[in-house]
């Protein structure tokens, strides 16, 4: 039936030929600070940072209940819904660029957001969250989004199947109960643009909030062609009783993405071509439509106690179509490649838990306790597969598009109905022990239960059968040295089972990681915060990918030191910096990489922003302007290091002005994006797939609320 309704919804695509044609047409933790600290309150008990801040005051994303800065034994940072306005963050890339130890991984030509957490991640590992609900791998626009979370380090204690490297959260844009309408618009110099509409507000007196947001973006591509188009539709509900509340929100992404795998590397080093050029076909395209329903239900039971029920489903349905590059003649130019096409991708995740948390006493020592039970299934098929004739038929010195379309005879069977699905079940129970004013003991542990099935093929094969059984501990201890300042240490573990390799089929043996953590933190005051960390984690059965083709290597470590501070330097004054030194190393390997560094793993990163209010005469209205710099160092391009990506520094900037001219408030603000114009390479998909950096970039955005 499933493959049934794919063929059909993908028909038209199948009958045309050349088949490119189609694509180019389609509470309680605040109160254990003994440190003042500004928190606003709401009645939902959600809100984890204050309007204008670059800091967040606390997180309920490693712990399951809202911990605060200095209480939470483990490395967690916000990119604020300020940083993101400032900077004009309209992706999860740029939002990424912000945070300490974070650099971009393989983007299968900038169609699916990947990154590198602590030296580990890719674009598959299933890190990314949205309102804590595992996603499937795609791009992520900032338009329904509130802030962003980044919990470093394993995570699996309350996310189940996890990276070493942590995961990263989007927080989404909830109902309010005061009116709120607000108009957008925004042109770019690169040419096009977005609008967005986003209304919330109380539904007459039935106790219910509604918001509704529309946004539309149809943006070009700097390269020598290429444009994104997406429309989001975005409704959600909430809910306020005495005792008791809940959301459901619904999400419609409908998308025709560029596919752009970047350029090649010619003697070590990127080809010297000019930045705009492509390698491909202007029918390399990526289009279809993602559907995600969140809902969540909390009923207190008792002054210390609650429960809450959540339930996610999301589904992405897509195809896409490339000129894949396979190799170039390093002396000549001359470029072999292959037309490709997946048809009728279907990928989804559906997850469930009941958790109850609250506060207890035994022997005068207080206990935080979160224990419950989850249930997640993750699917990833896809219909048919097409593989075209390698051909060697142009030059990268002499590009002449249009000479290699796509043949419908070209269906792989073999390669066609791929099917990947894992269903996890999880009990885990944490209890935040404090032992006395200072000392706070975390334990915690999940067991999870997990079967793993995988084929593809016509007539279909199964590559991969399994179940198992994992428990993962967690342990931590933190001390508070003053009411300013606290010292902890963590050790936790992670588990993820590795899908088939999508060219070979053959099945890749689970990763096992263990991460452990020592860390200090500060607050200067109560809107400026310092977090220093070192980390040291190690994991078995890496998955690594090189030009398409992916393996395990037998273990991998990094070792690192983070450092971040962030918040109000003074009521006028925003500042937000962070460095990270991460070393990574293939421990063991036989296919002979081991002492090789990780890919795309940055040794250093470093990045310094700054945003001033500027006080005029009344009448004029109030000026922001800002800026900074982040700084990339050099990354291995693939797995055997033959080749790195040189270090790059980029430079941003901005100036916004706040008059009561039109409506009550109206915004202006100009952004420069790659100030300088820096050429630079932010990551590579092997020697074939290195993704070129965008260029100078300006914007103007106007926005209206009333």
């Amino acid at each position: 039936m499933l493959r049934s309704r794919t063929i059909a919804l993908f028909s038209p695509l199948l009958l045309l030929n050349p088949l490119p044609y189609a694509f180019a047409q389609q509470a309680s933790e605040a109160a254990s600070e003994t440190v003042s600290e500004t928190v606003i309150v709401t009645s939902d008990r959600l809100t984890d940072v204050a309007p204008q801040s670059y800091r967040a005051q606390r997180s309920r994303l490693a712990s399951k209940q809202p911990v605060s800065f200095l209480e939470e034994a483990r490395t967690v940072e916000t990119v604020t819904a300020q940083v993101m306005a400032d900077h004009n963050i309209d992706s999860l890339t740029e939002a990424m660029a912000m945070v300490a130890g974070v650099t971009e991984g393989n983007t299968m030509g900038g169609t699916e957001d990947g990154f590198i957490k602590r030296g580990f991640g890719s674009n598959s590992d299933g890190s990314i969250l949205i309102d804590g609900i595992r996603q499937p791998r795609g791009t992520f626009s900032m338009a329904t989004v509130d802030h962003v979370e980044v919990l470093k380090g394993p995570a699996s204690l309350f996310q189940g199947q996890q990276d070493p490297g942590g995961v990263i959260n989007l927080v989404t844009k909830r109902p309010e109960y005061e009116w709120q309408r607000e108009i957008s618009a925004e042109a770019t110099s690169l040419g096009g643009g977005n609008a967005s509409v986003d209304v919330t507000g109380p539904l007459a007196d039935s106790g219910l909030a509604f918001r509704f947001i529309v946004h539309h973006e149809d943006e070009d591509s700097f390269r020598a062609f290429g444009n994104n188009r997406r429309t989001i539709v975005a409704p959600s509900l909430r809910w306020e009783g005495s005792d008791s509340r809940a959301q459901i929100s619904y999400e419609y992404r409908d998308y025709d993405l560029d596919l752009d795998r970047g350029t090649v590397i010619v003697d070590g080093k990127p080809a010297k071509v000019p930045n705009d050029r492509r390698f491909d076909e202007p029918w390399s395209r990526v289009f279809g439509h993602d559907e995600a329903v969140t809902a969540w239900w909390e009923q207190d039971l008792s002054d210390a106690w609650s429960t809450r029920l959540t339930y996610g489903w999301n589904r992405r349905q897509y195809s896409d179509g490339q000129p894949r590059v396979l190799r170039v003649n390093e002396d000549t130019g001359a470029l072999t490649r292959r037309a490709d096409a997946n048809i009728g991708f279907d990928r989804r995740v559906q997850y469930t838990a009941w958790d109850t948390t609250g506060t207890a006493t035994l022997a005068g020592m207080r206990h935080d306790l979160t224990v419950g039970i989850d249930h997640e299934r993750r699917r990833d098929y896809v219909a048919d597969v097409y593989r075209g004739t390698a051909i060697t038929d142009q030059n990268i010195y002499d590009m002449r598009y249009g000479g290699l379309n796509l043949d419908s005879d070209s269906l792989n069977t073999s390669r066609s109905d791929r099917l990947d699905e894992i269903n996890t079940t999880g009990v885990y129970l944490n209890d935040r022990w404090h032992l006395n004013d200072r000392w706070t003991l975390g334990l915690g542990g999940r067991y999870t239960h997990y079967e793993q099935f995988s084929g593809r093929g016509r007539p279909f094969v199964t590559a991969t059968d399994i179940s198992d059984d994992i428990f993962l501990p967690s342990v931590s201890l933190l001390h508070r040295l003053s009411p300013e300042t606290s010292v902890y240490a963590s050790y936790s573990e992670a588990f993820v089972p590795n899908g088939a390799d999508s060219d070979t089929g053959k099945a890749l043996d689970p990763e096992h990681s263990m991460g452990s953590e020592i860390g200090v933190k500060h607050l200067w005051n109560d809107q400026f915060s310092l977090a220093a960390a070192l980390f040291d984690i190690r994991k078995e059965n890496v998955a690594v990918s090189d030009n398409g083709v992916t393996r395990t290597v037998g273990e991998a470590g990094a070792q690192g030191v983070e450092l971040t501070v962030s918040g109000q330097l003074t009521d006028q004054l925003s500042l937000l910096g962070a460095y990270a030194y991460t070393d990574t190393e293939v421990r063991k390997d036989t296919e002979g990489t081991q002492g090789n560094r990780l890919t795309n793993a940055a040794r250093h990163t470093a990045s310094l922003y700054l945003a001033h209010d500027l006080t005029t005469a009344p009448g004029l209205g109030n000026w922001r302007l800002g800026g900074g710099v982040r700084y990339v160092g050099e990354r291995e391009g693939d797995a055997d290091n033959s080749f790195q990506l040189d270090a790059y520094t980029v430079a941003d900037a901005f100036i916004g002005w706040d008059t009561p001219w039109l409506g009550d408030n109206l915004h202006l603000q100009l952004n420069a994006k790659n100030l300088f114009d820096t050429t630079y390479y932010p990551s590579s998909g092997g020697s074939t797939r290195v993704v070129v950096g965008d260029p100078l970039e300006v914007s103007l955005q106007a926005s209206v609320r009333f």
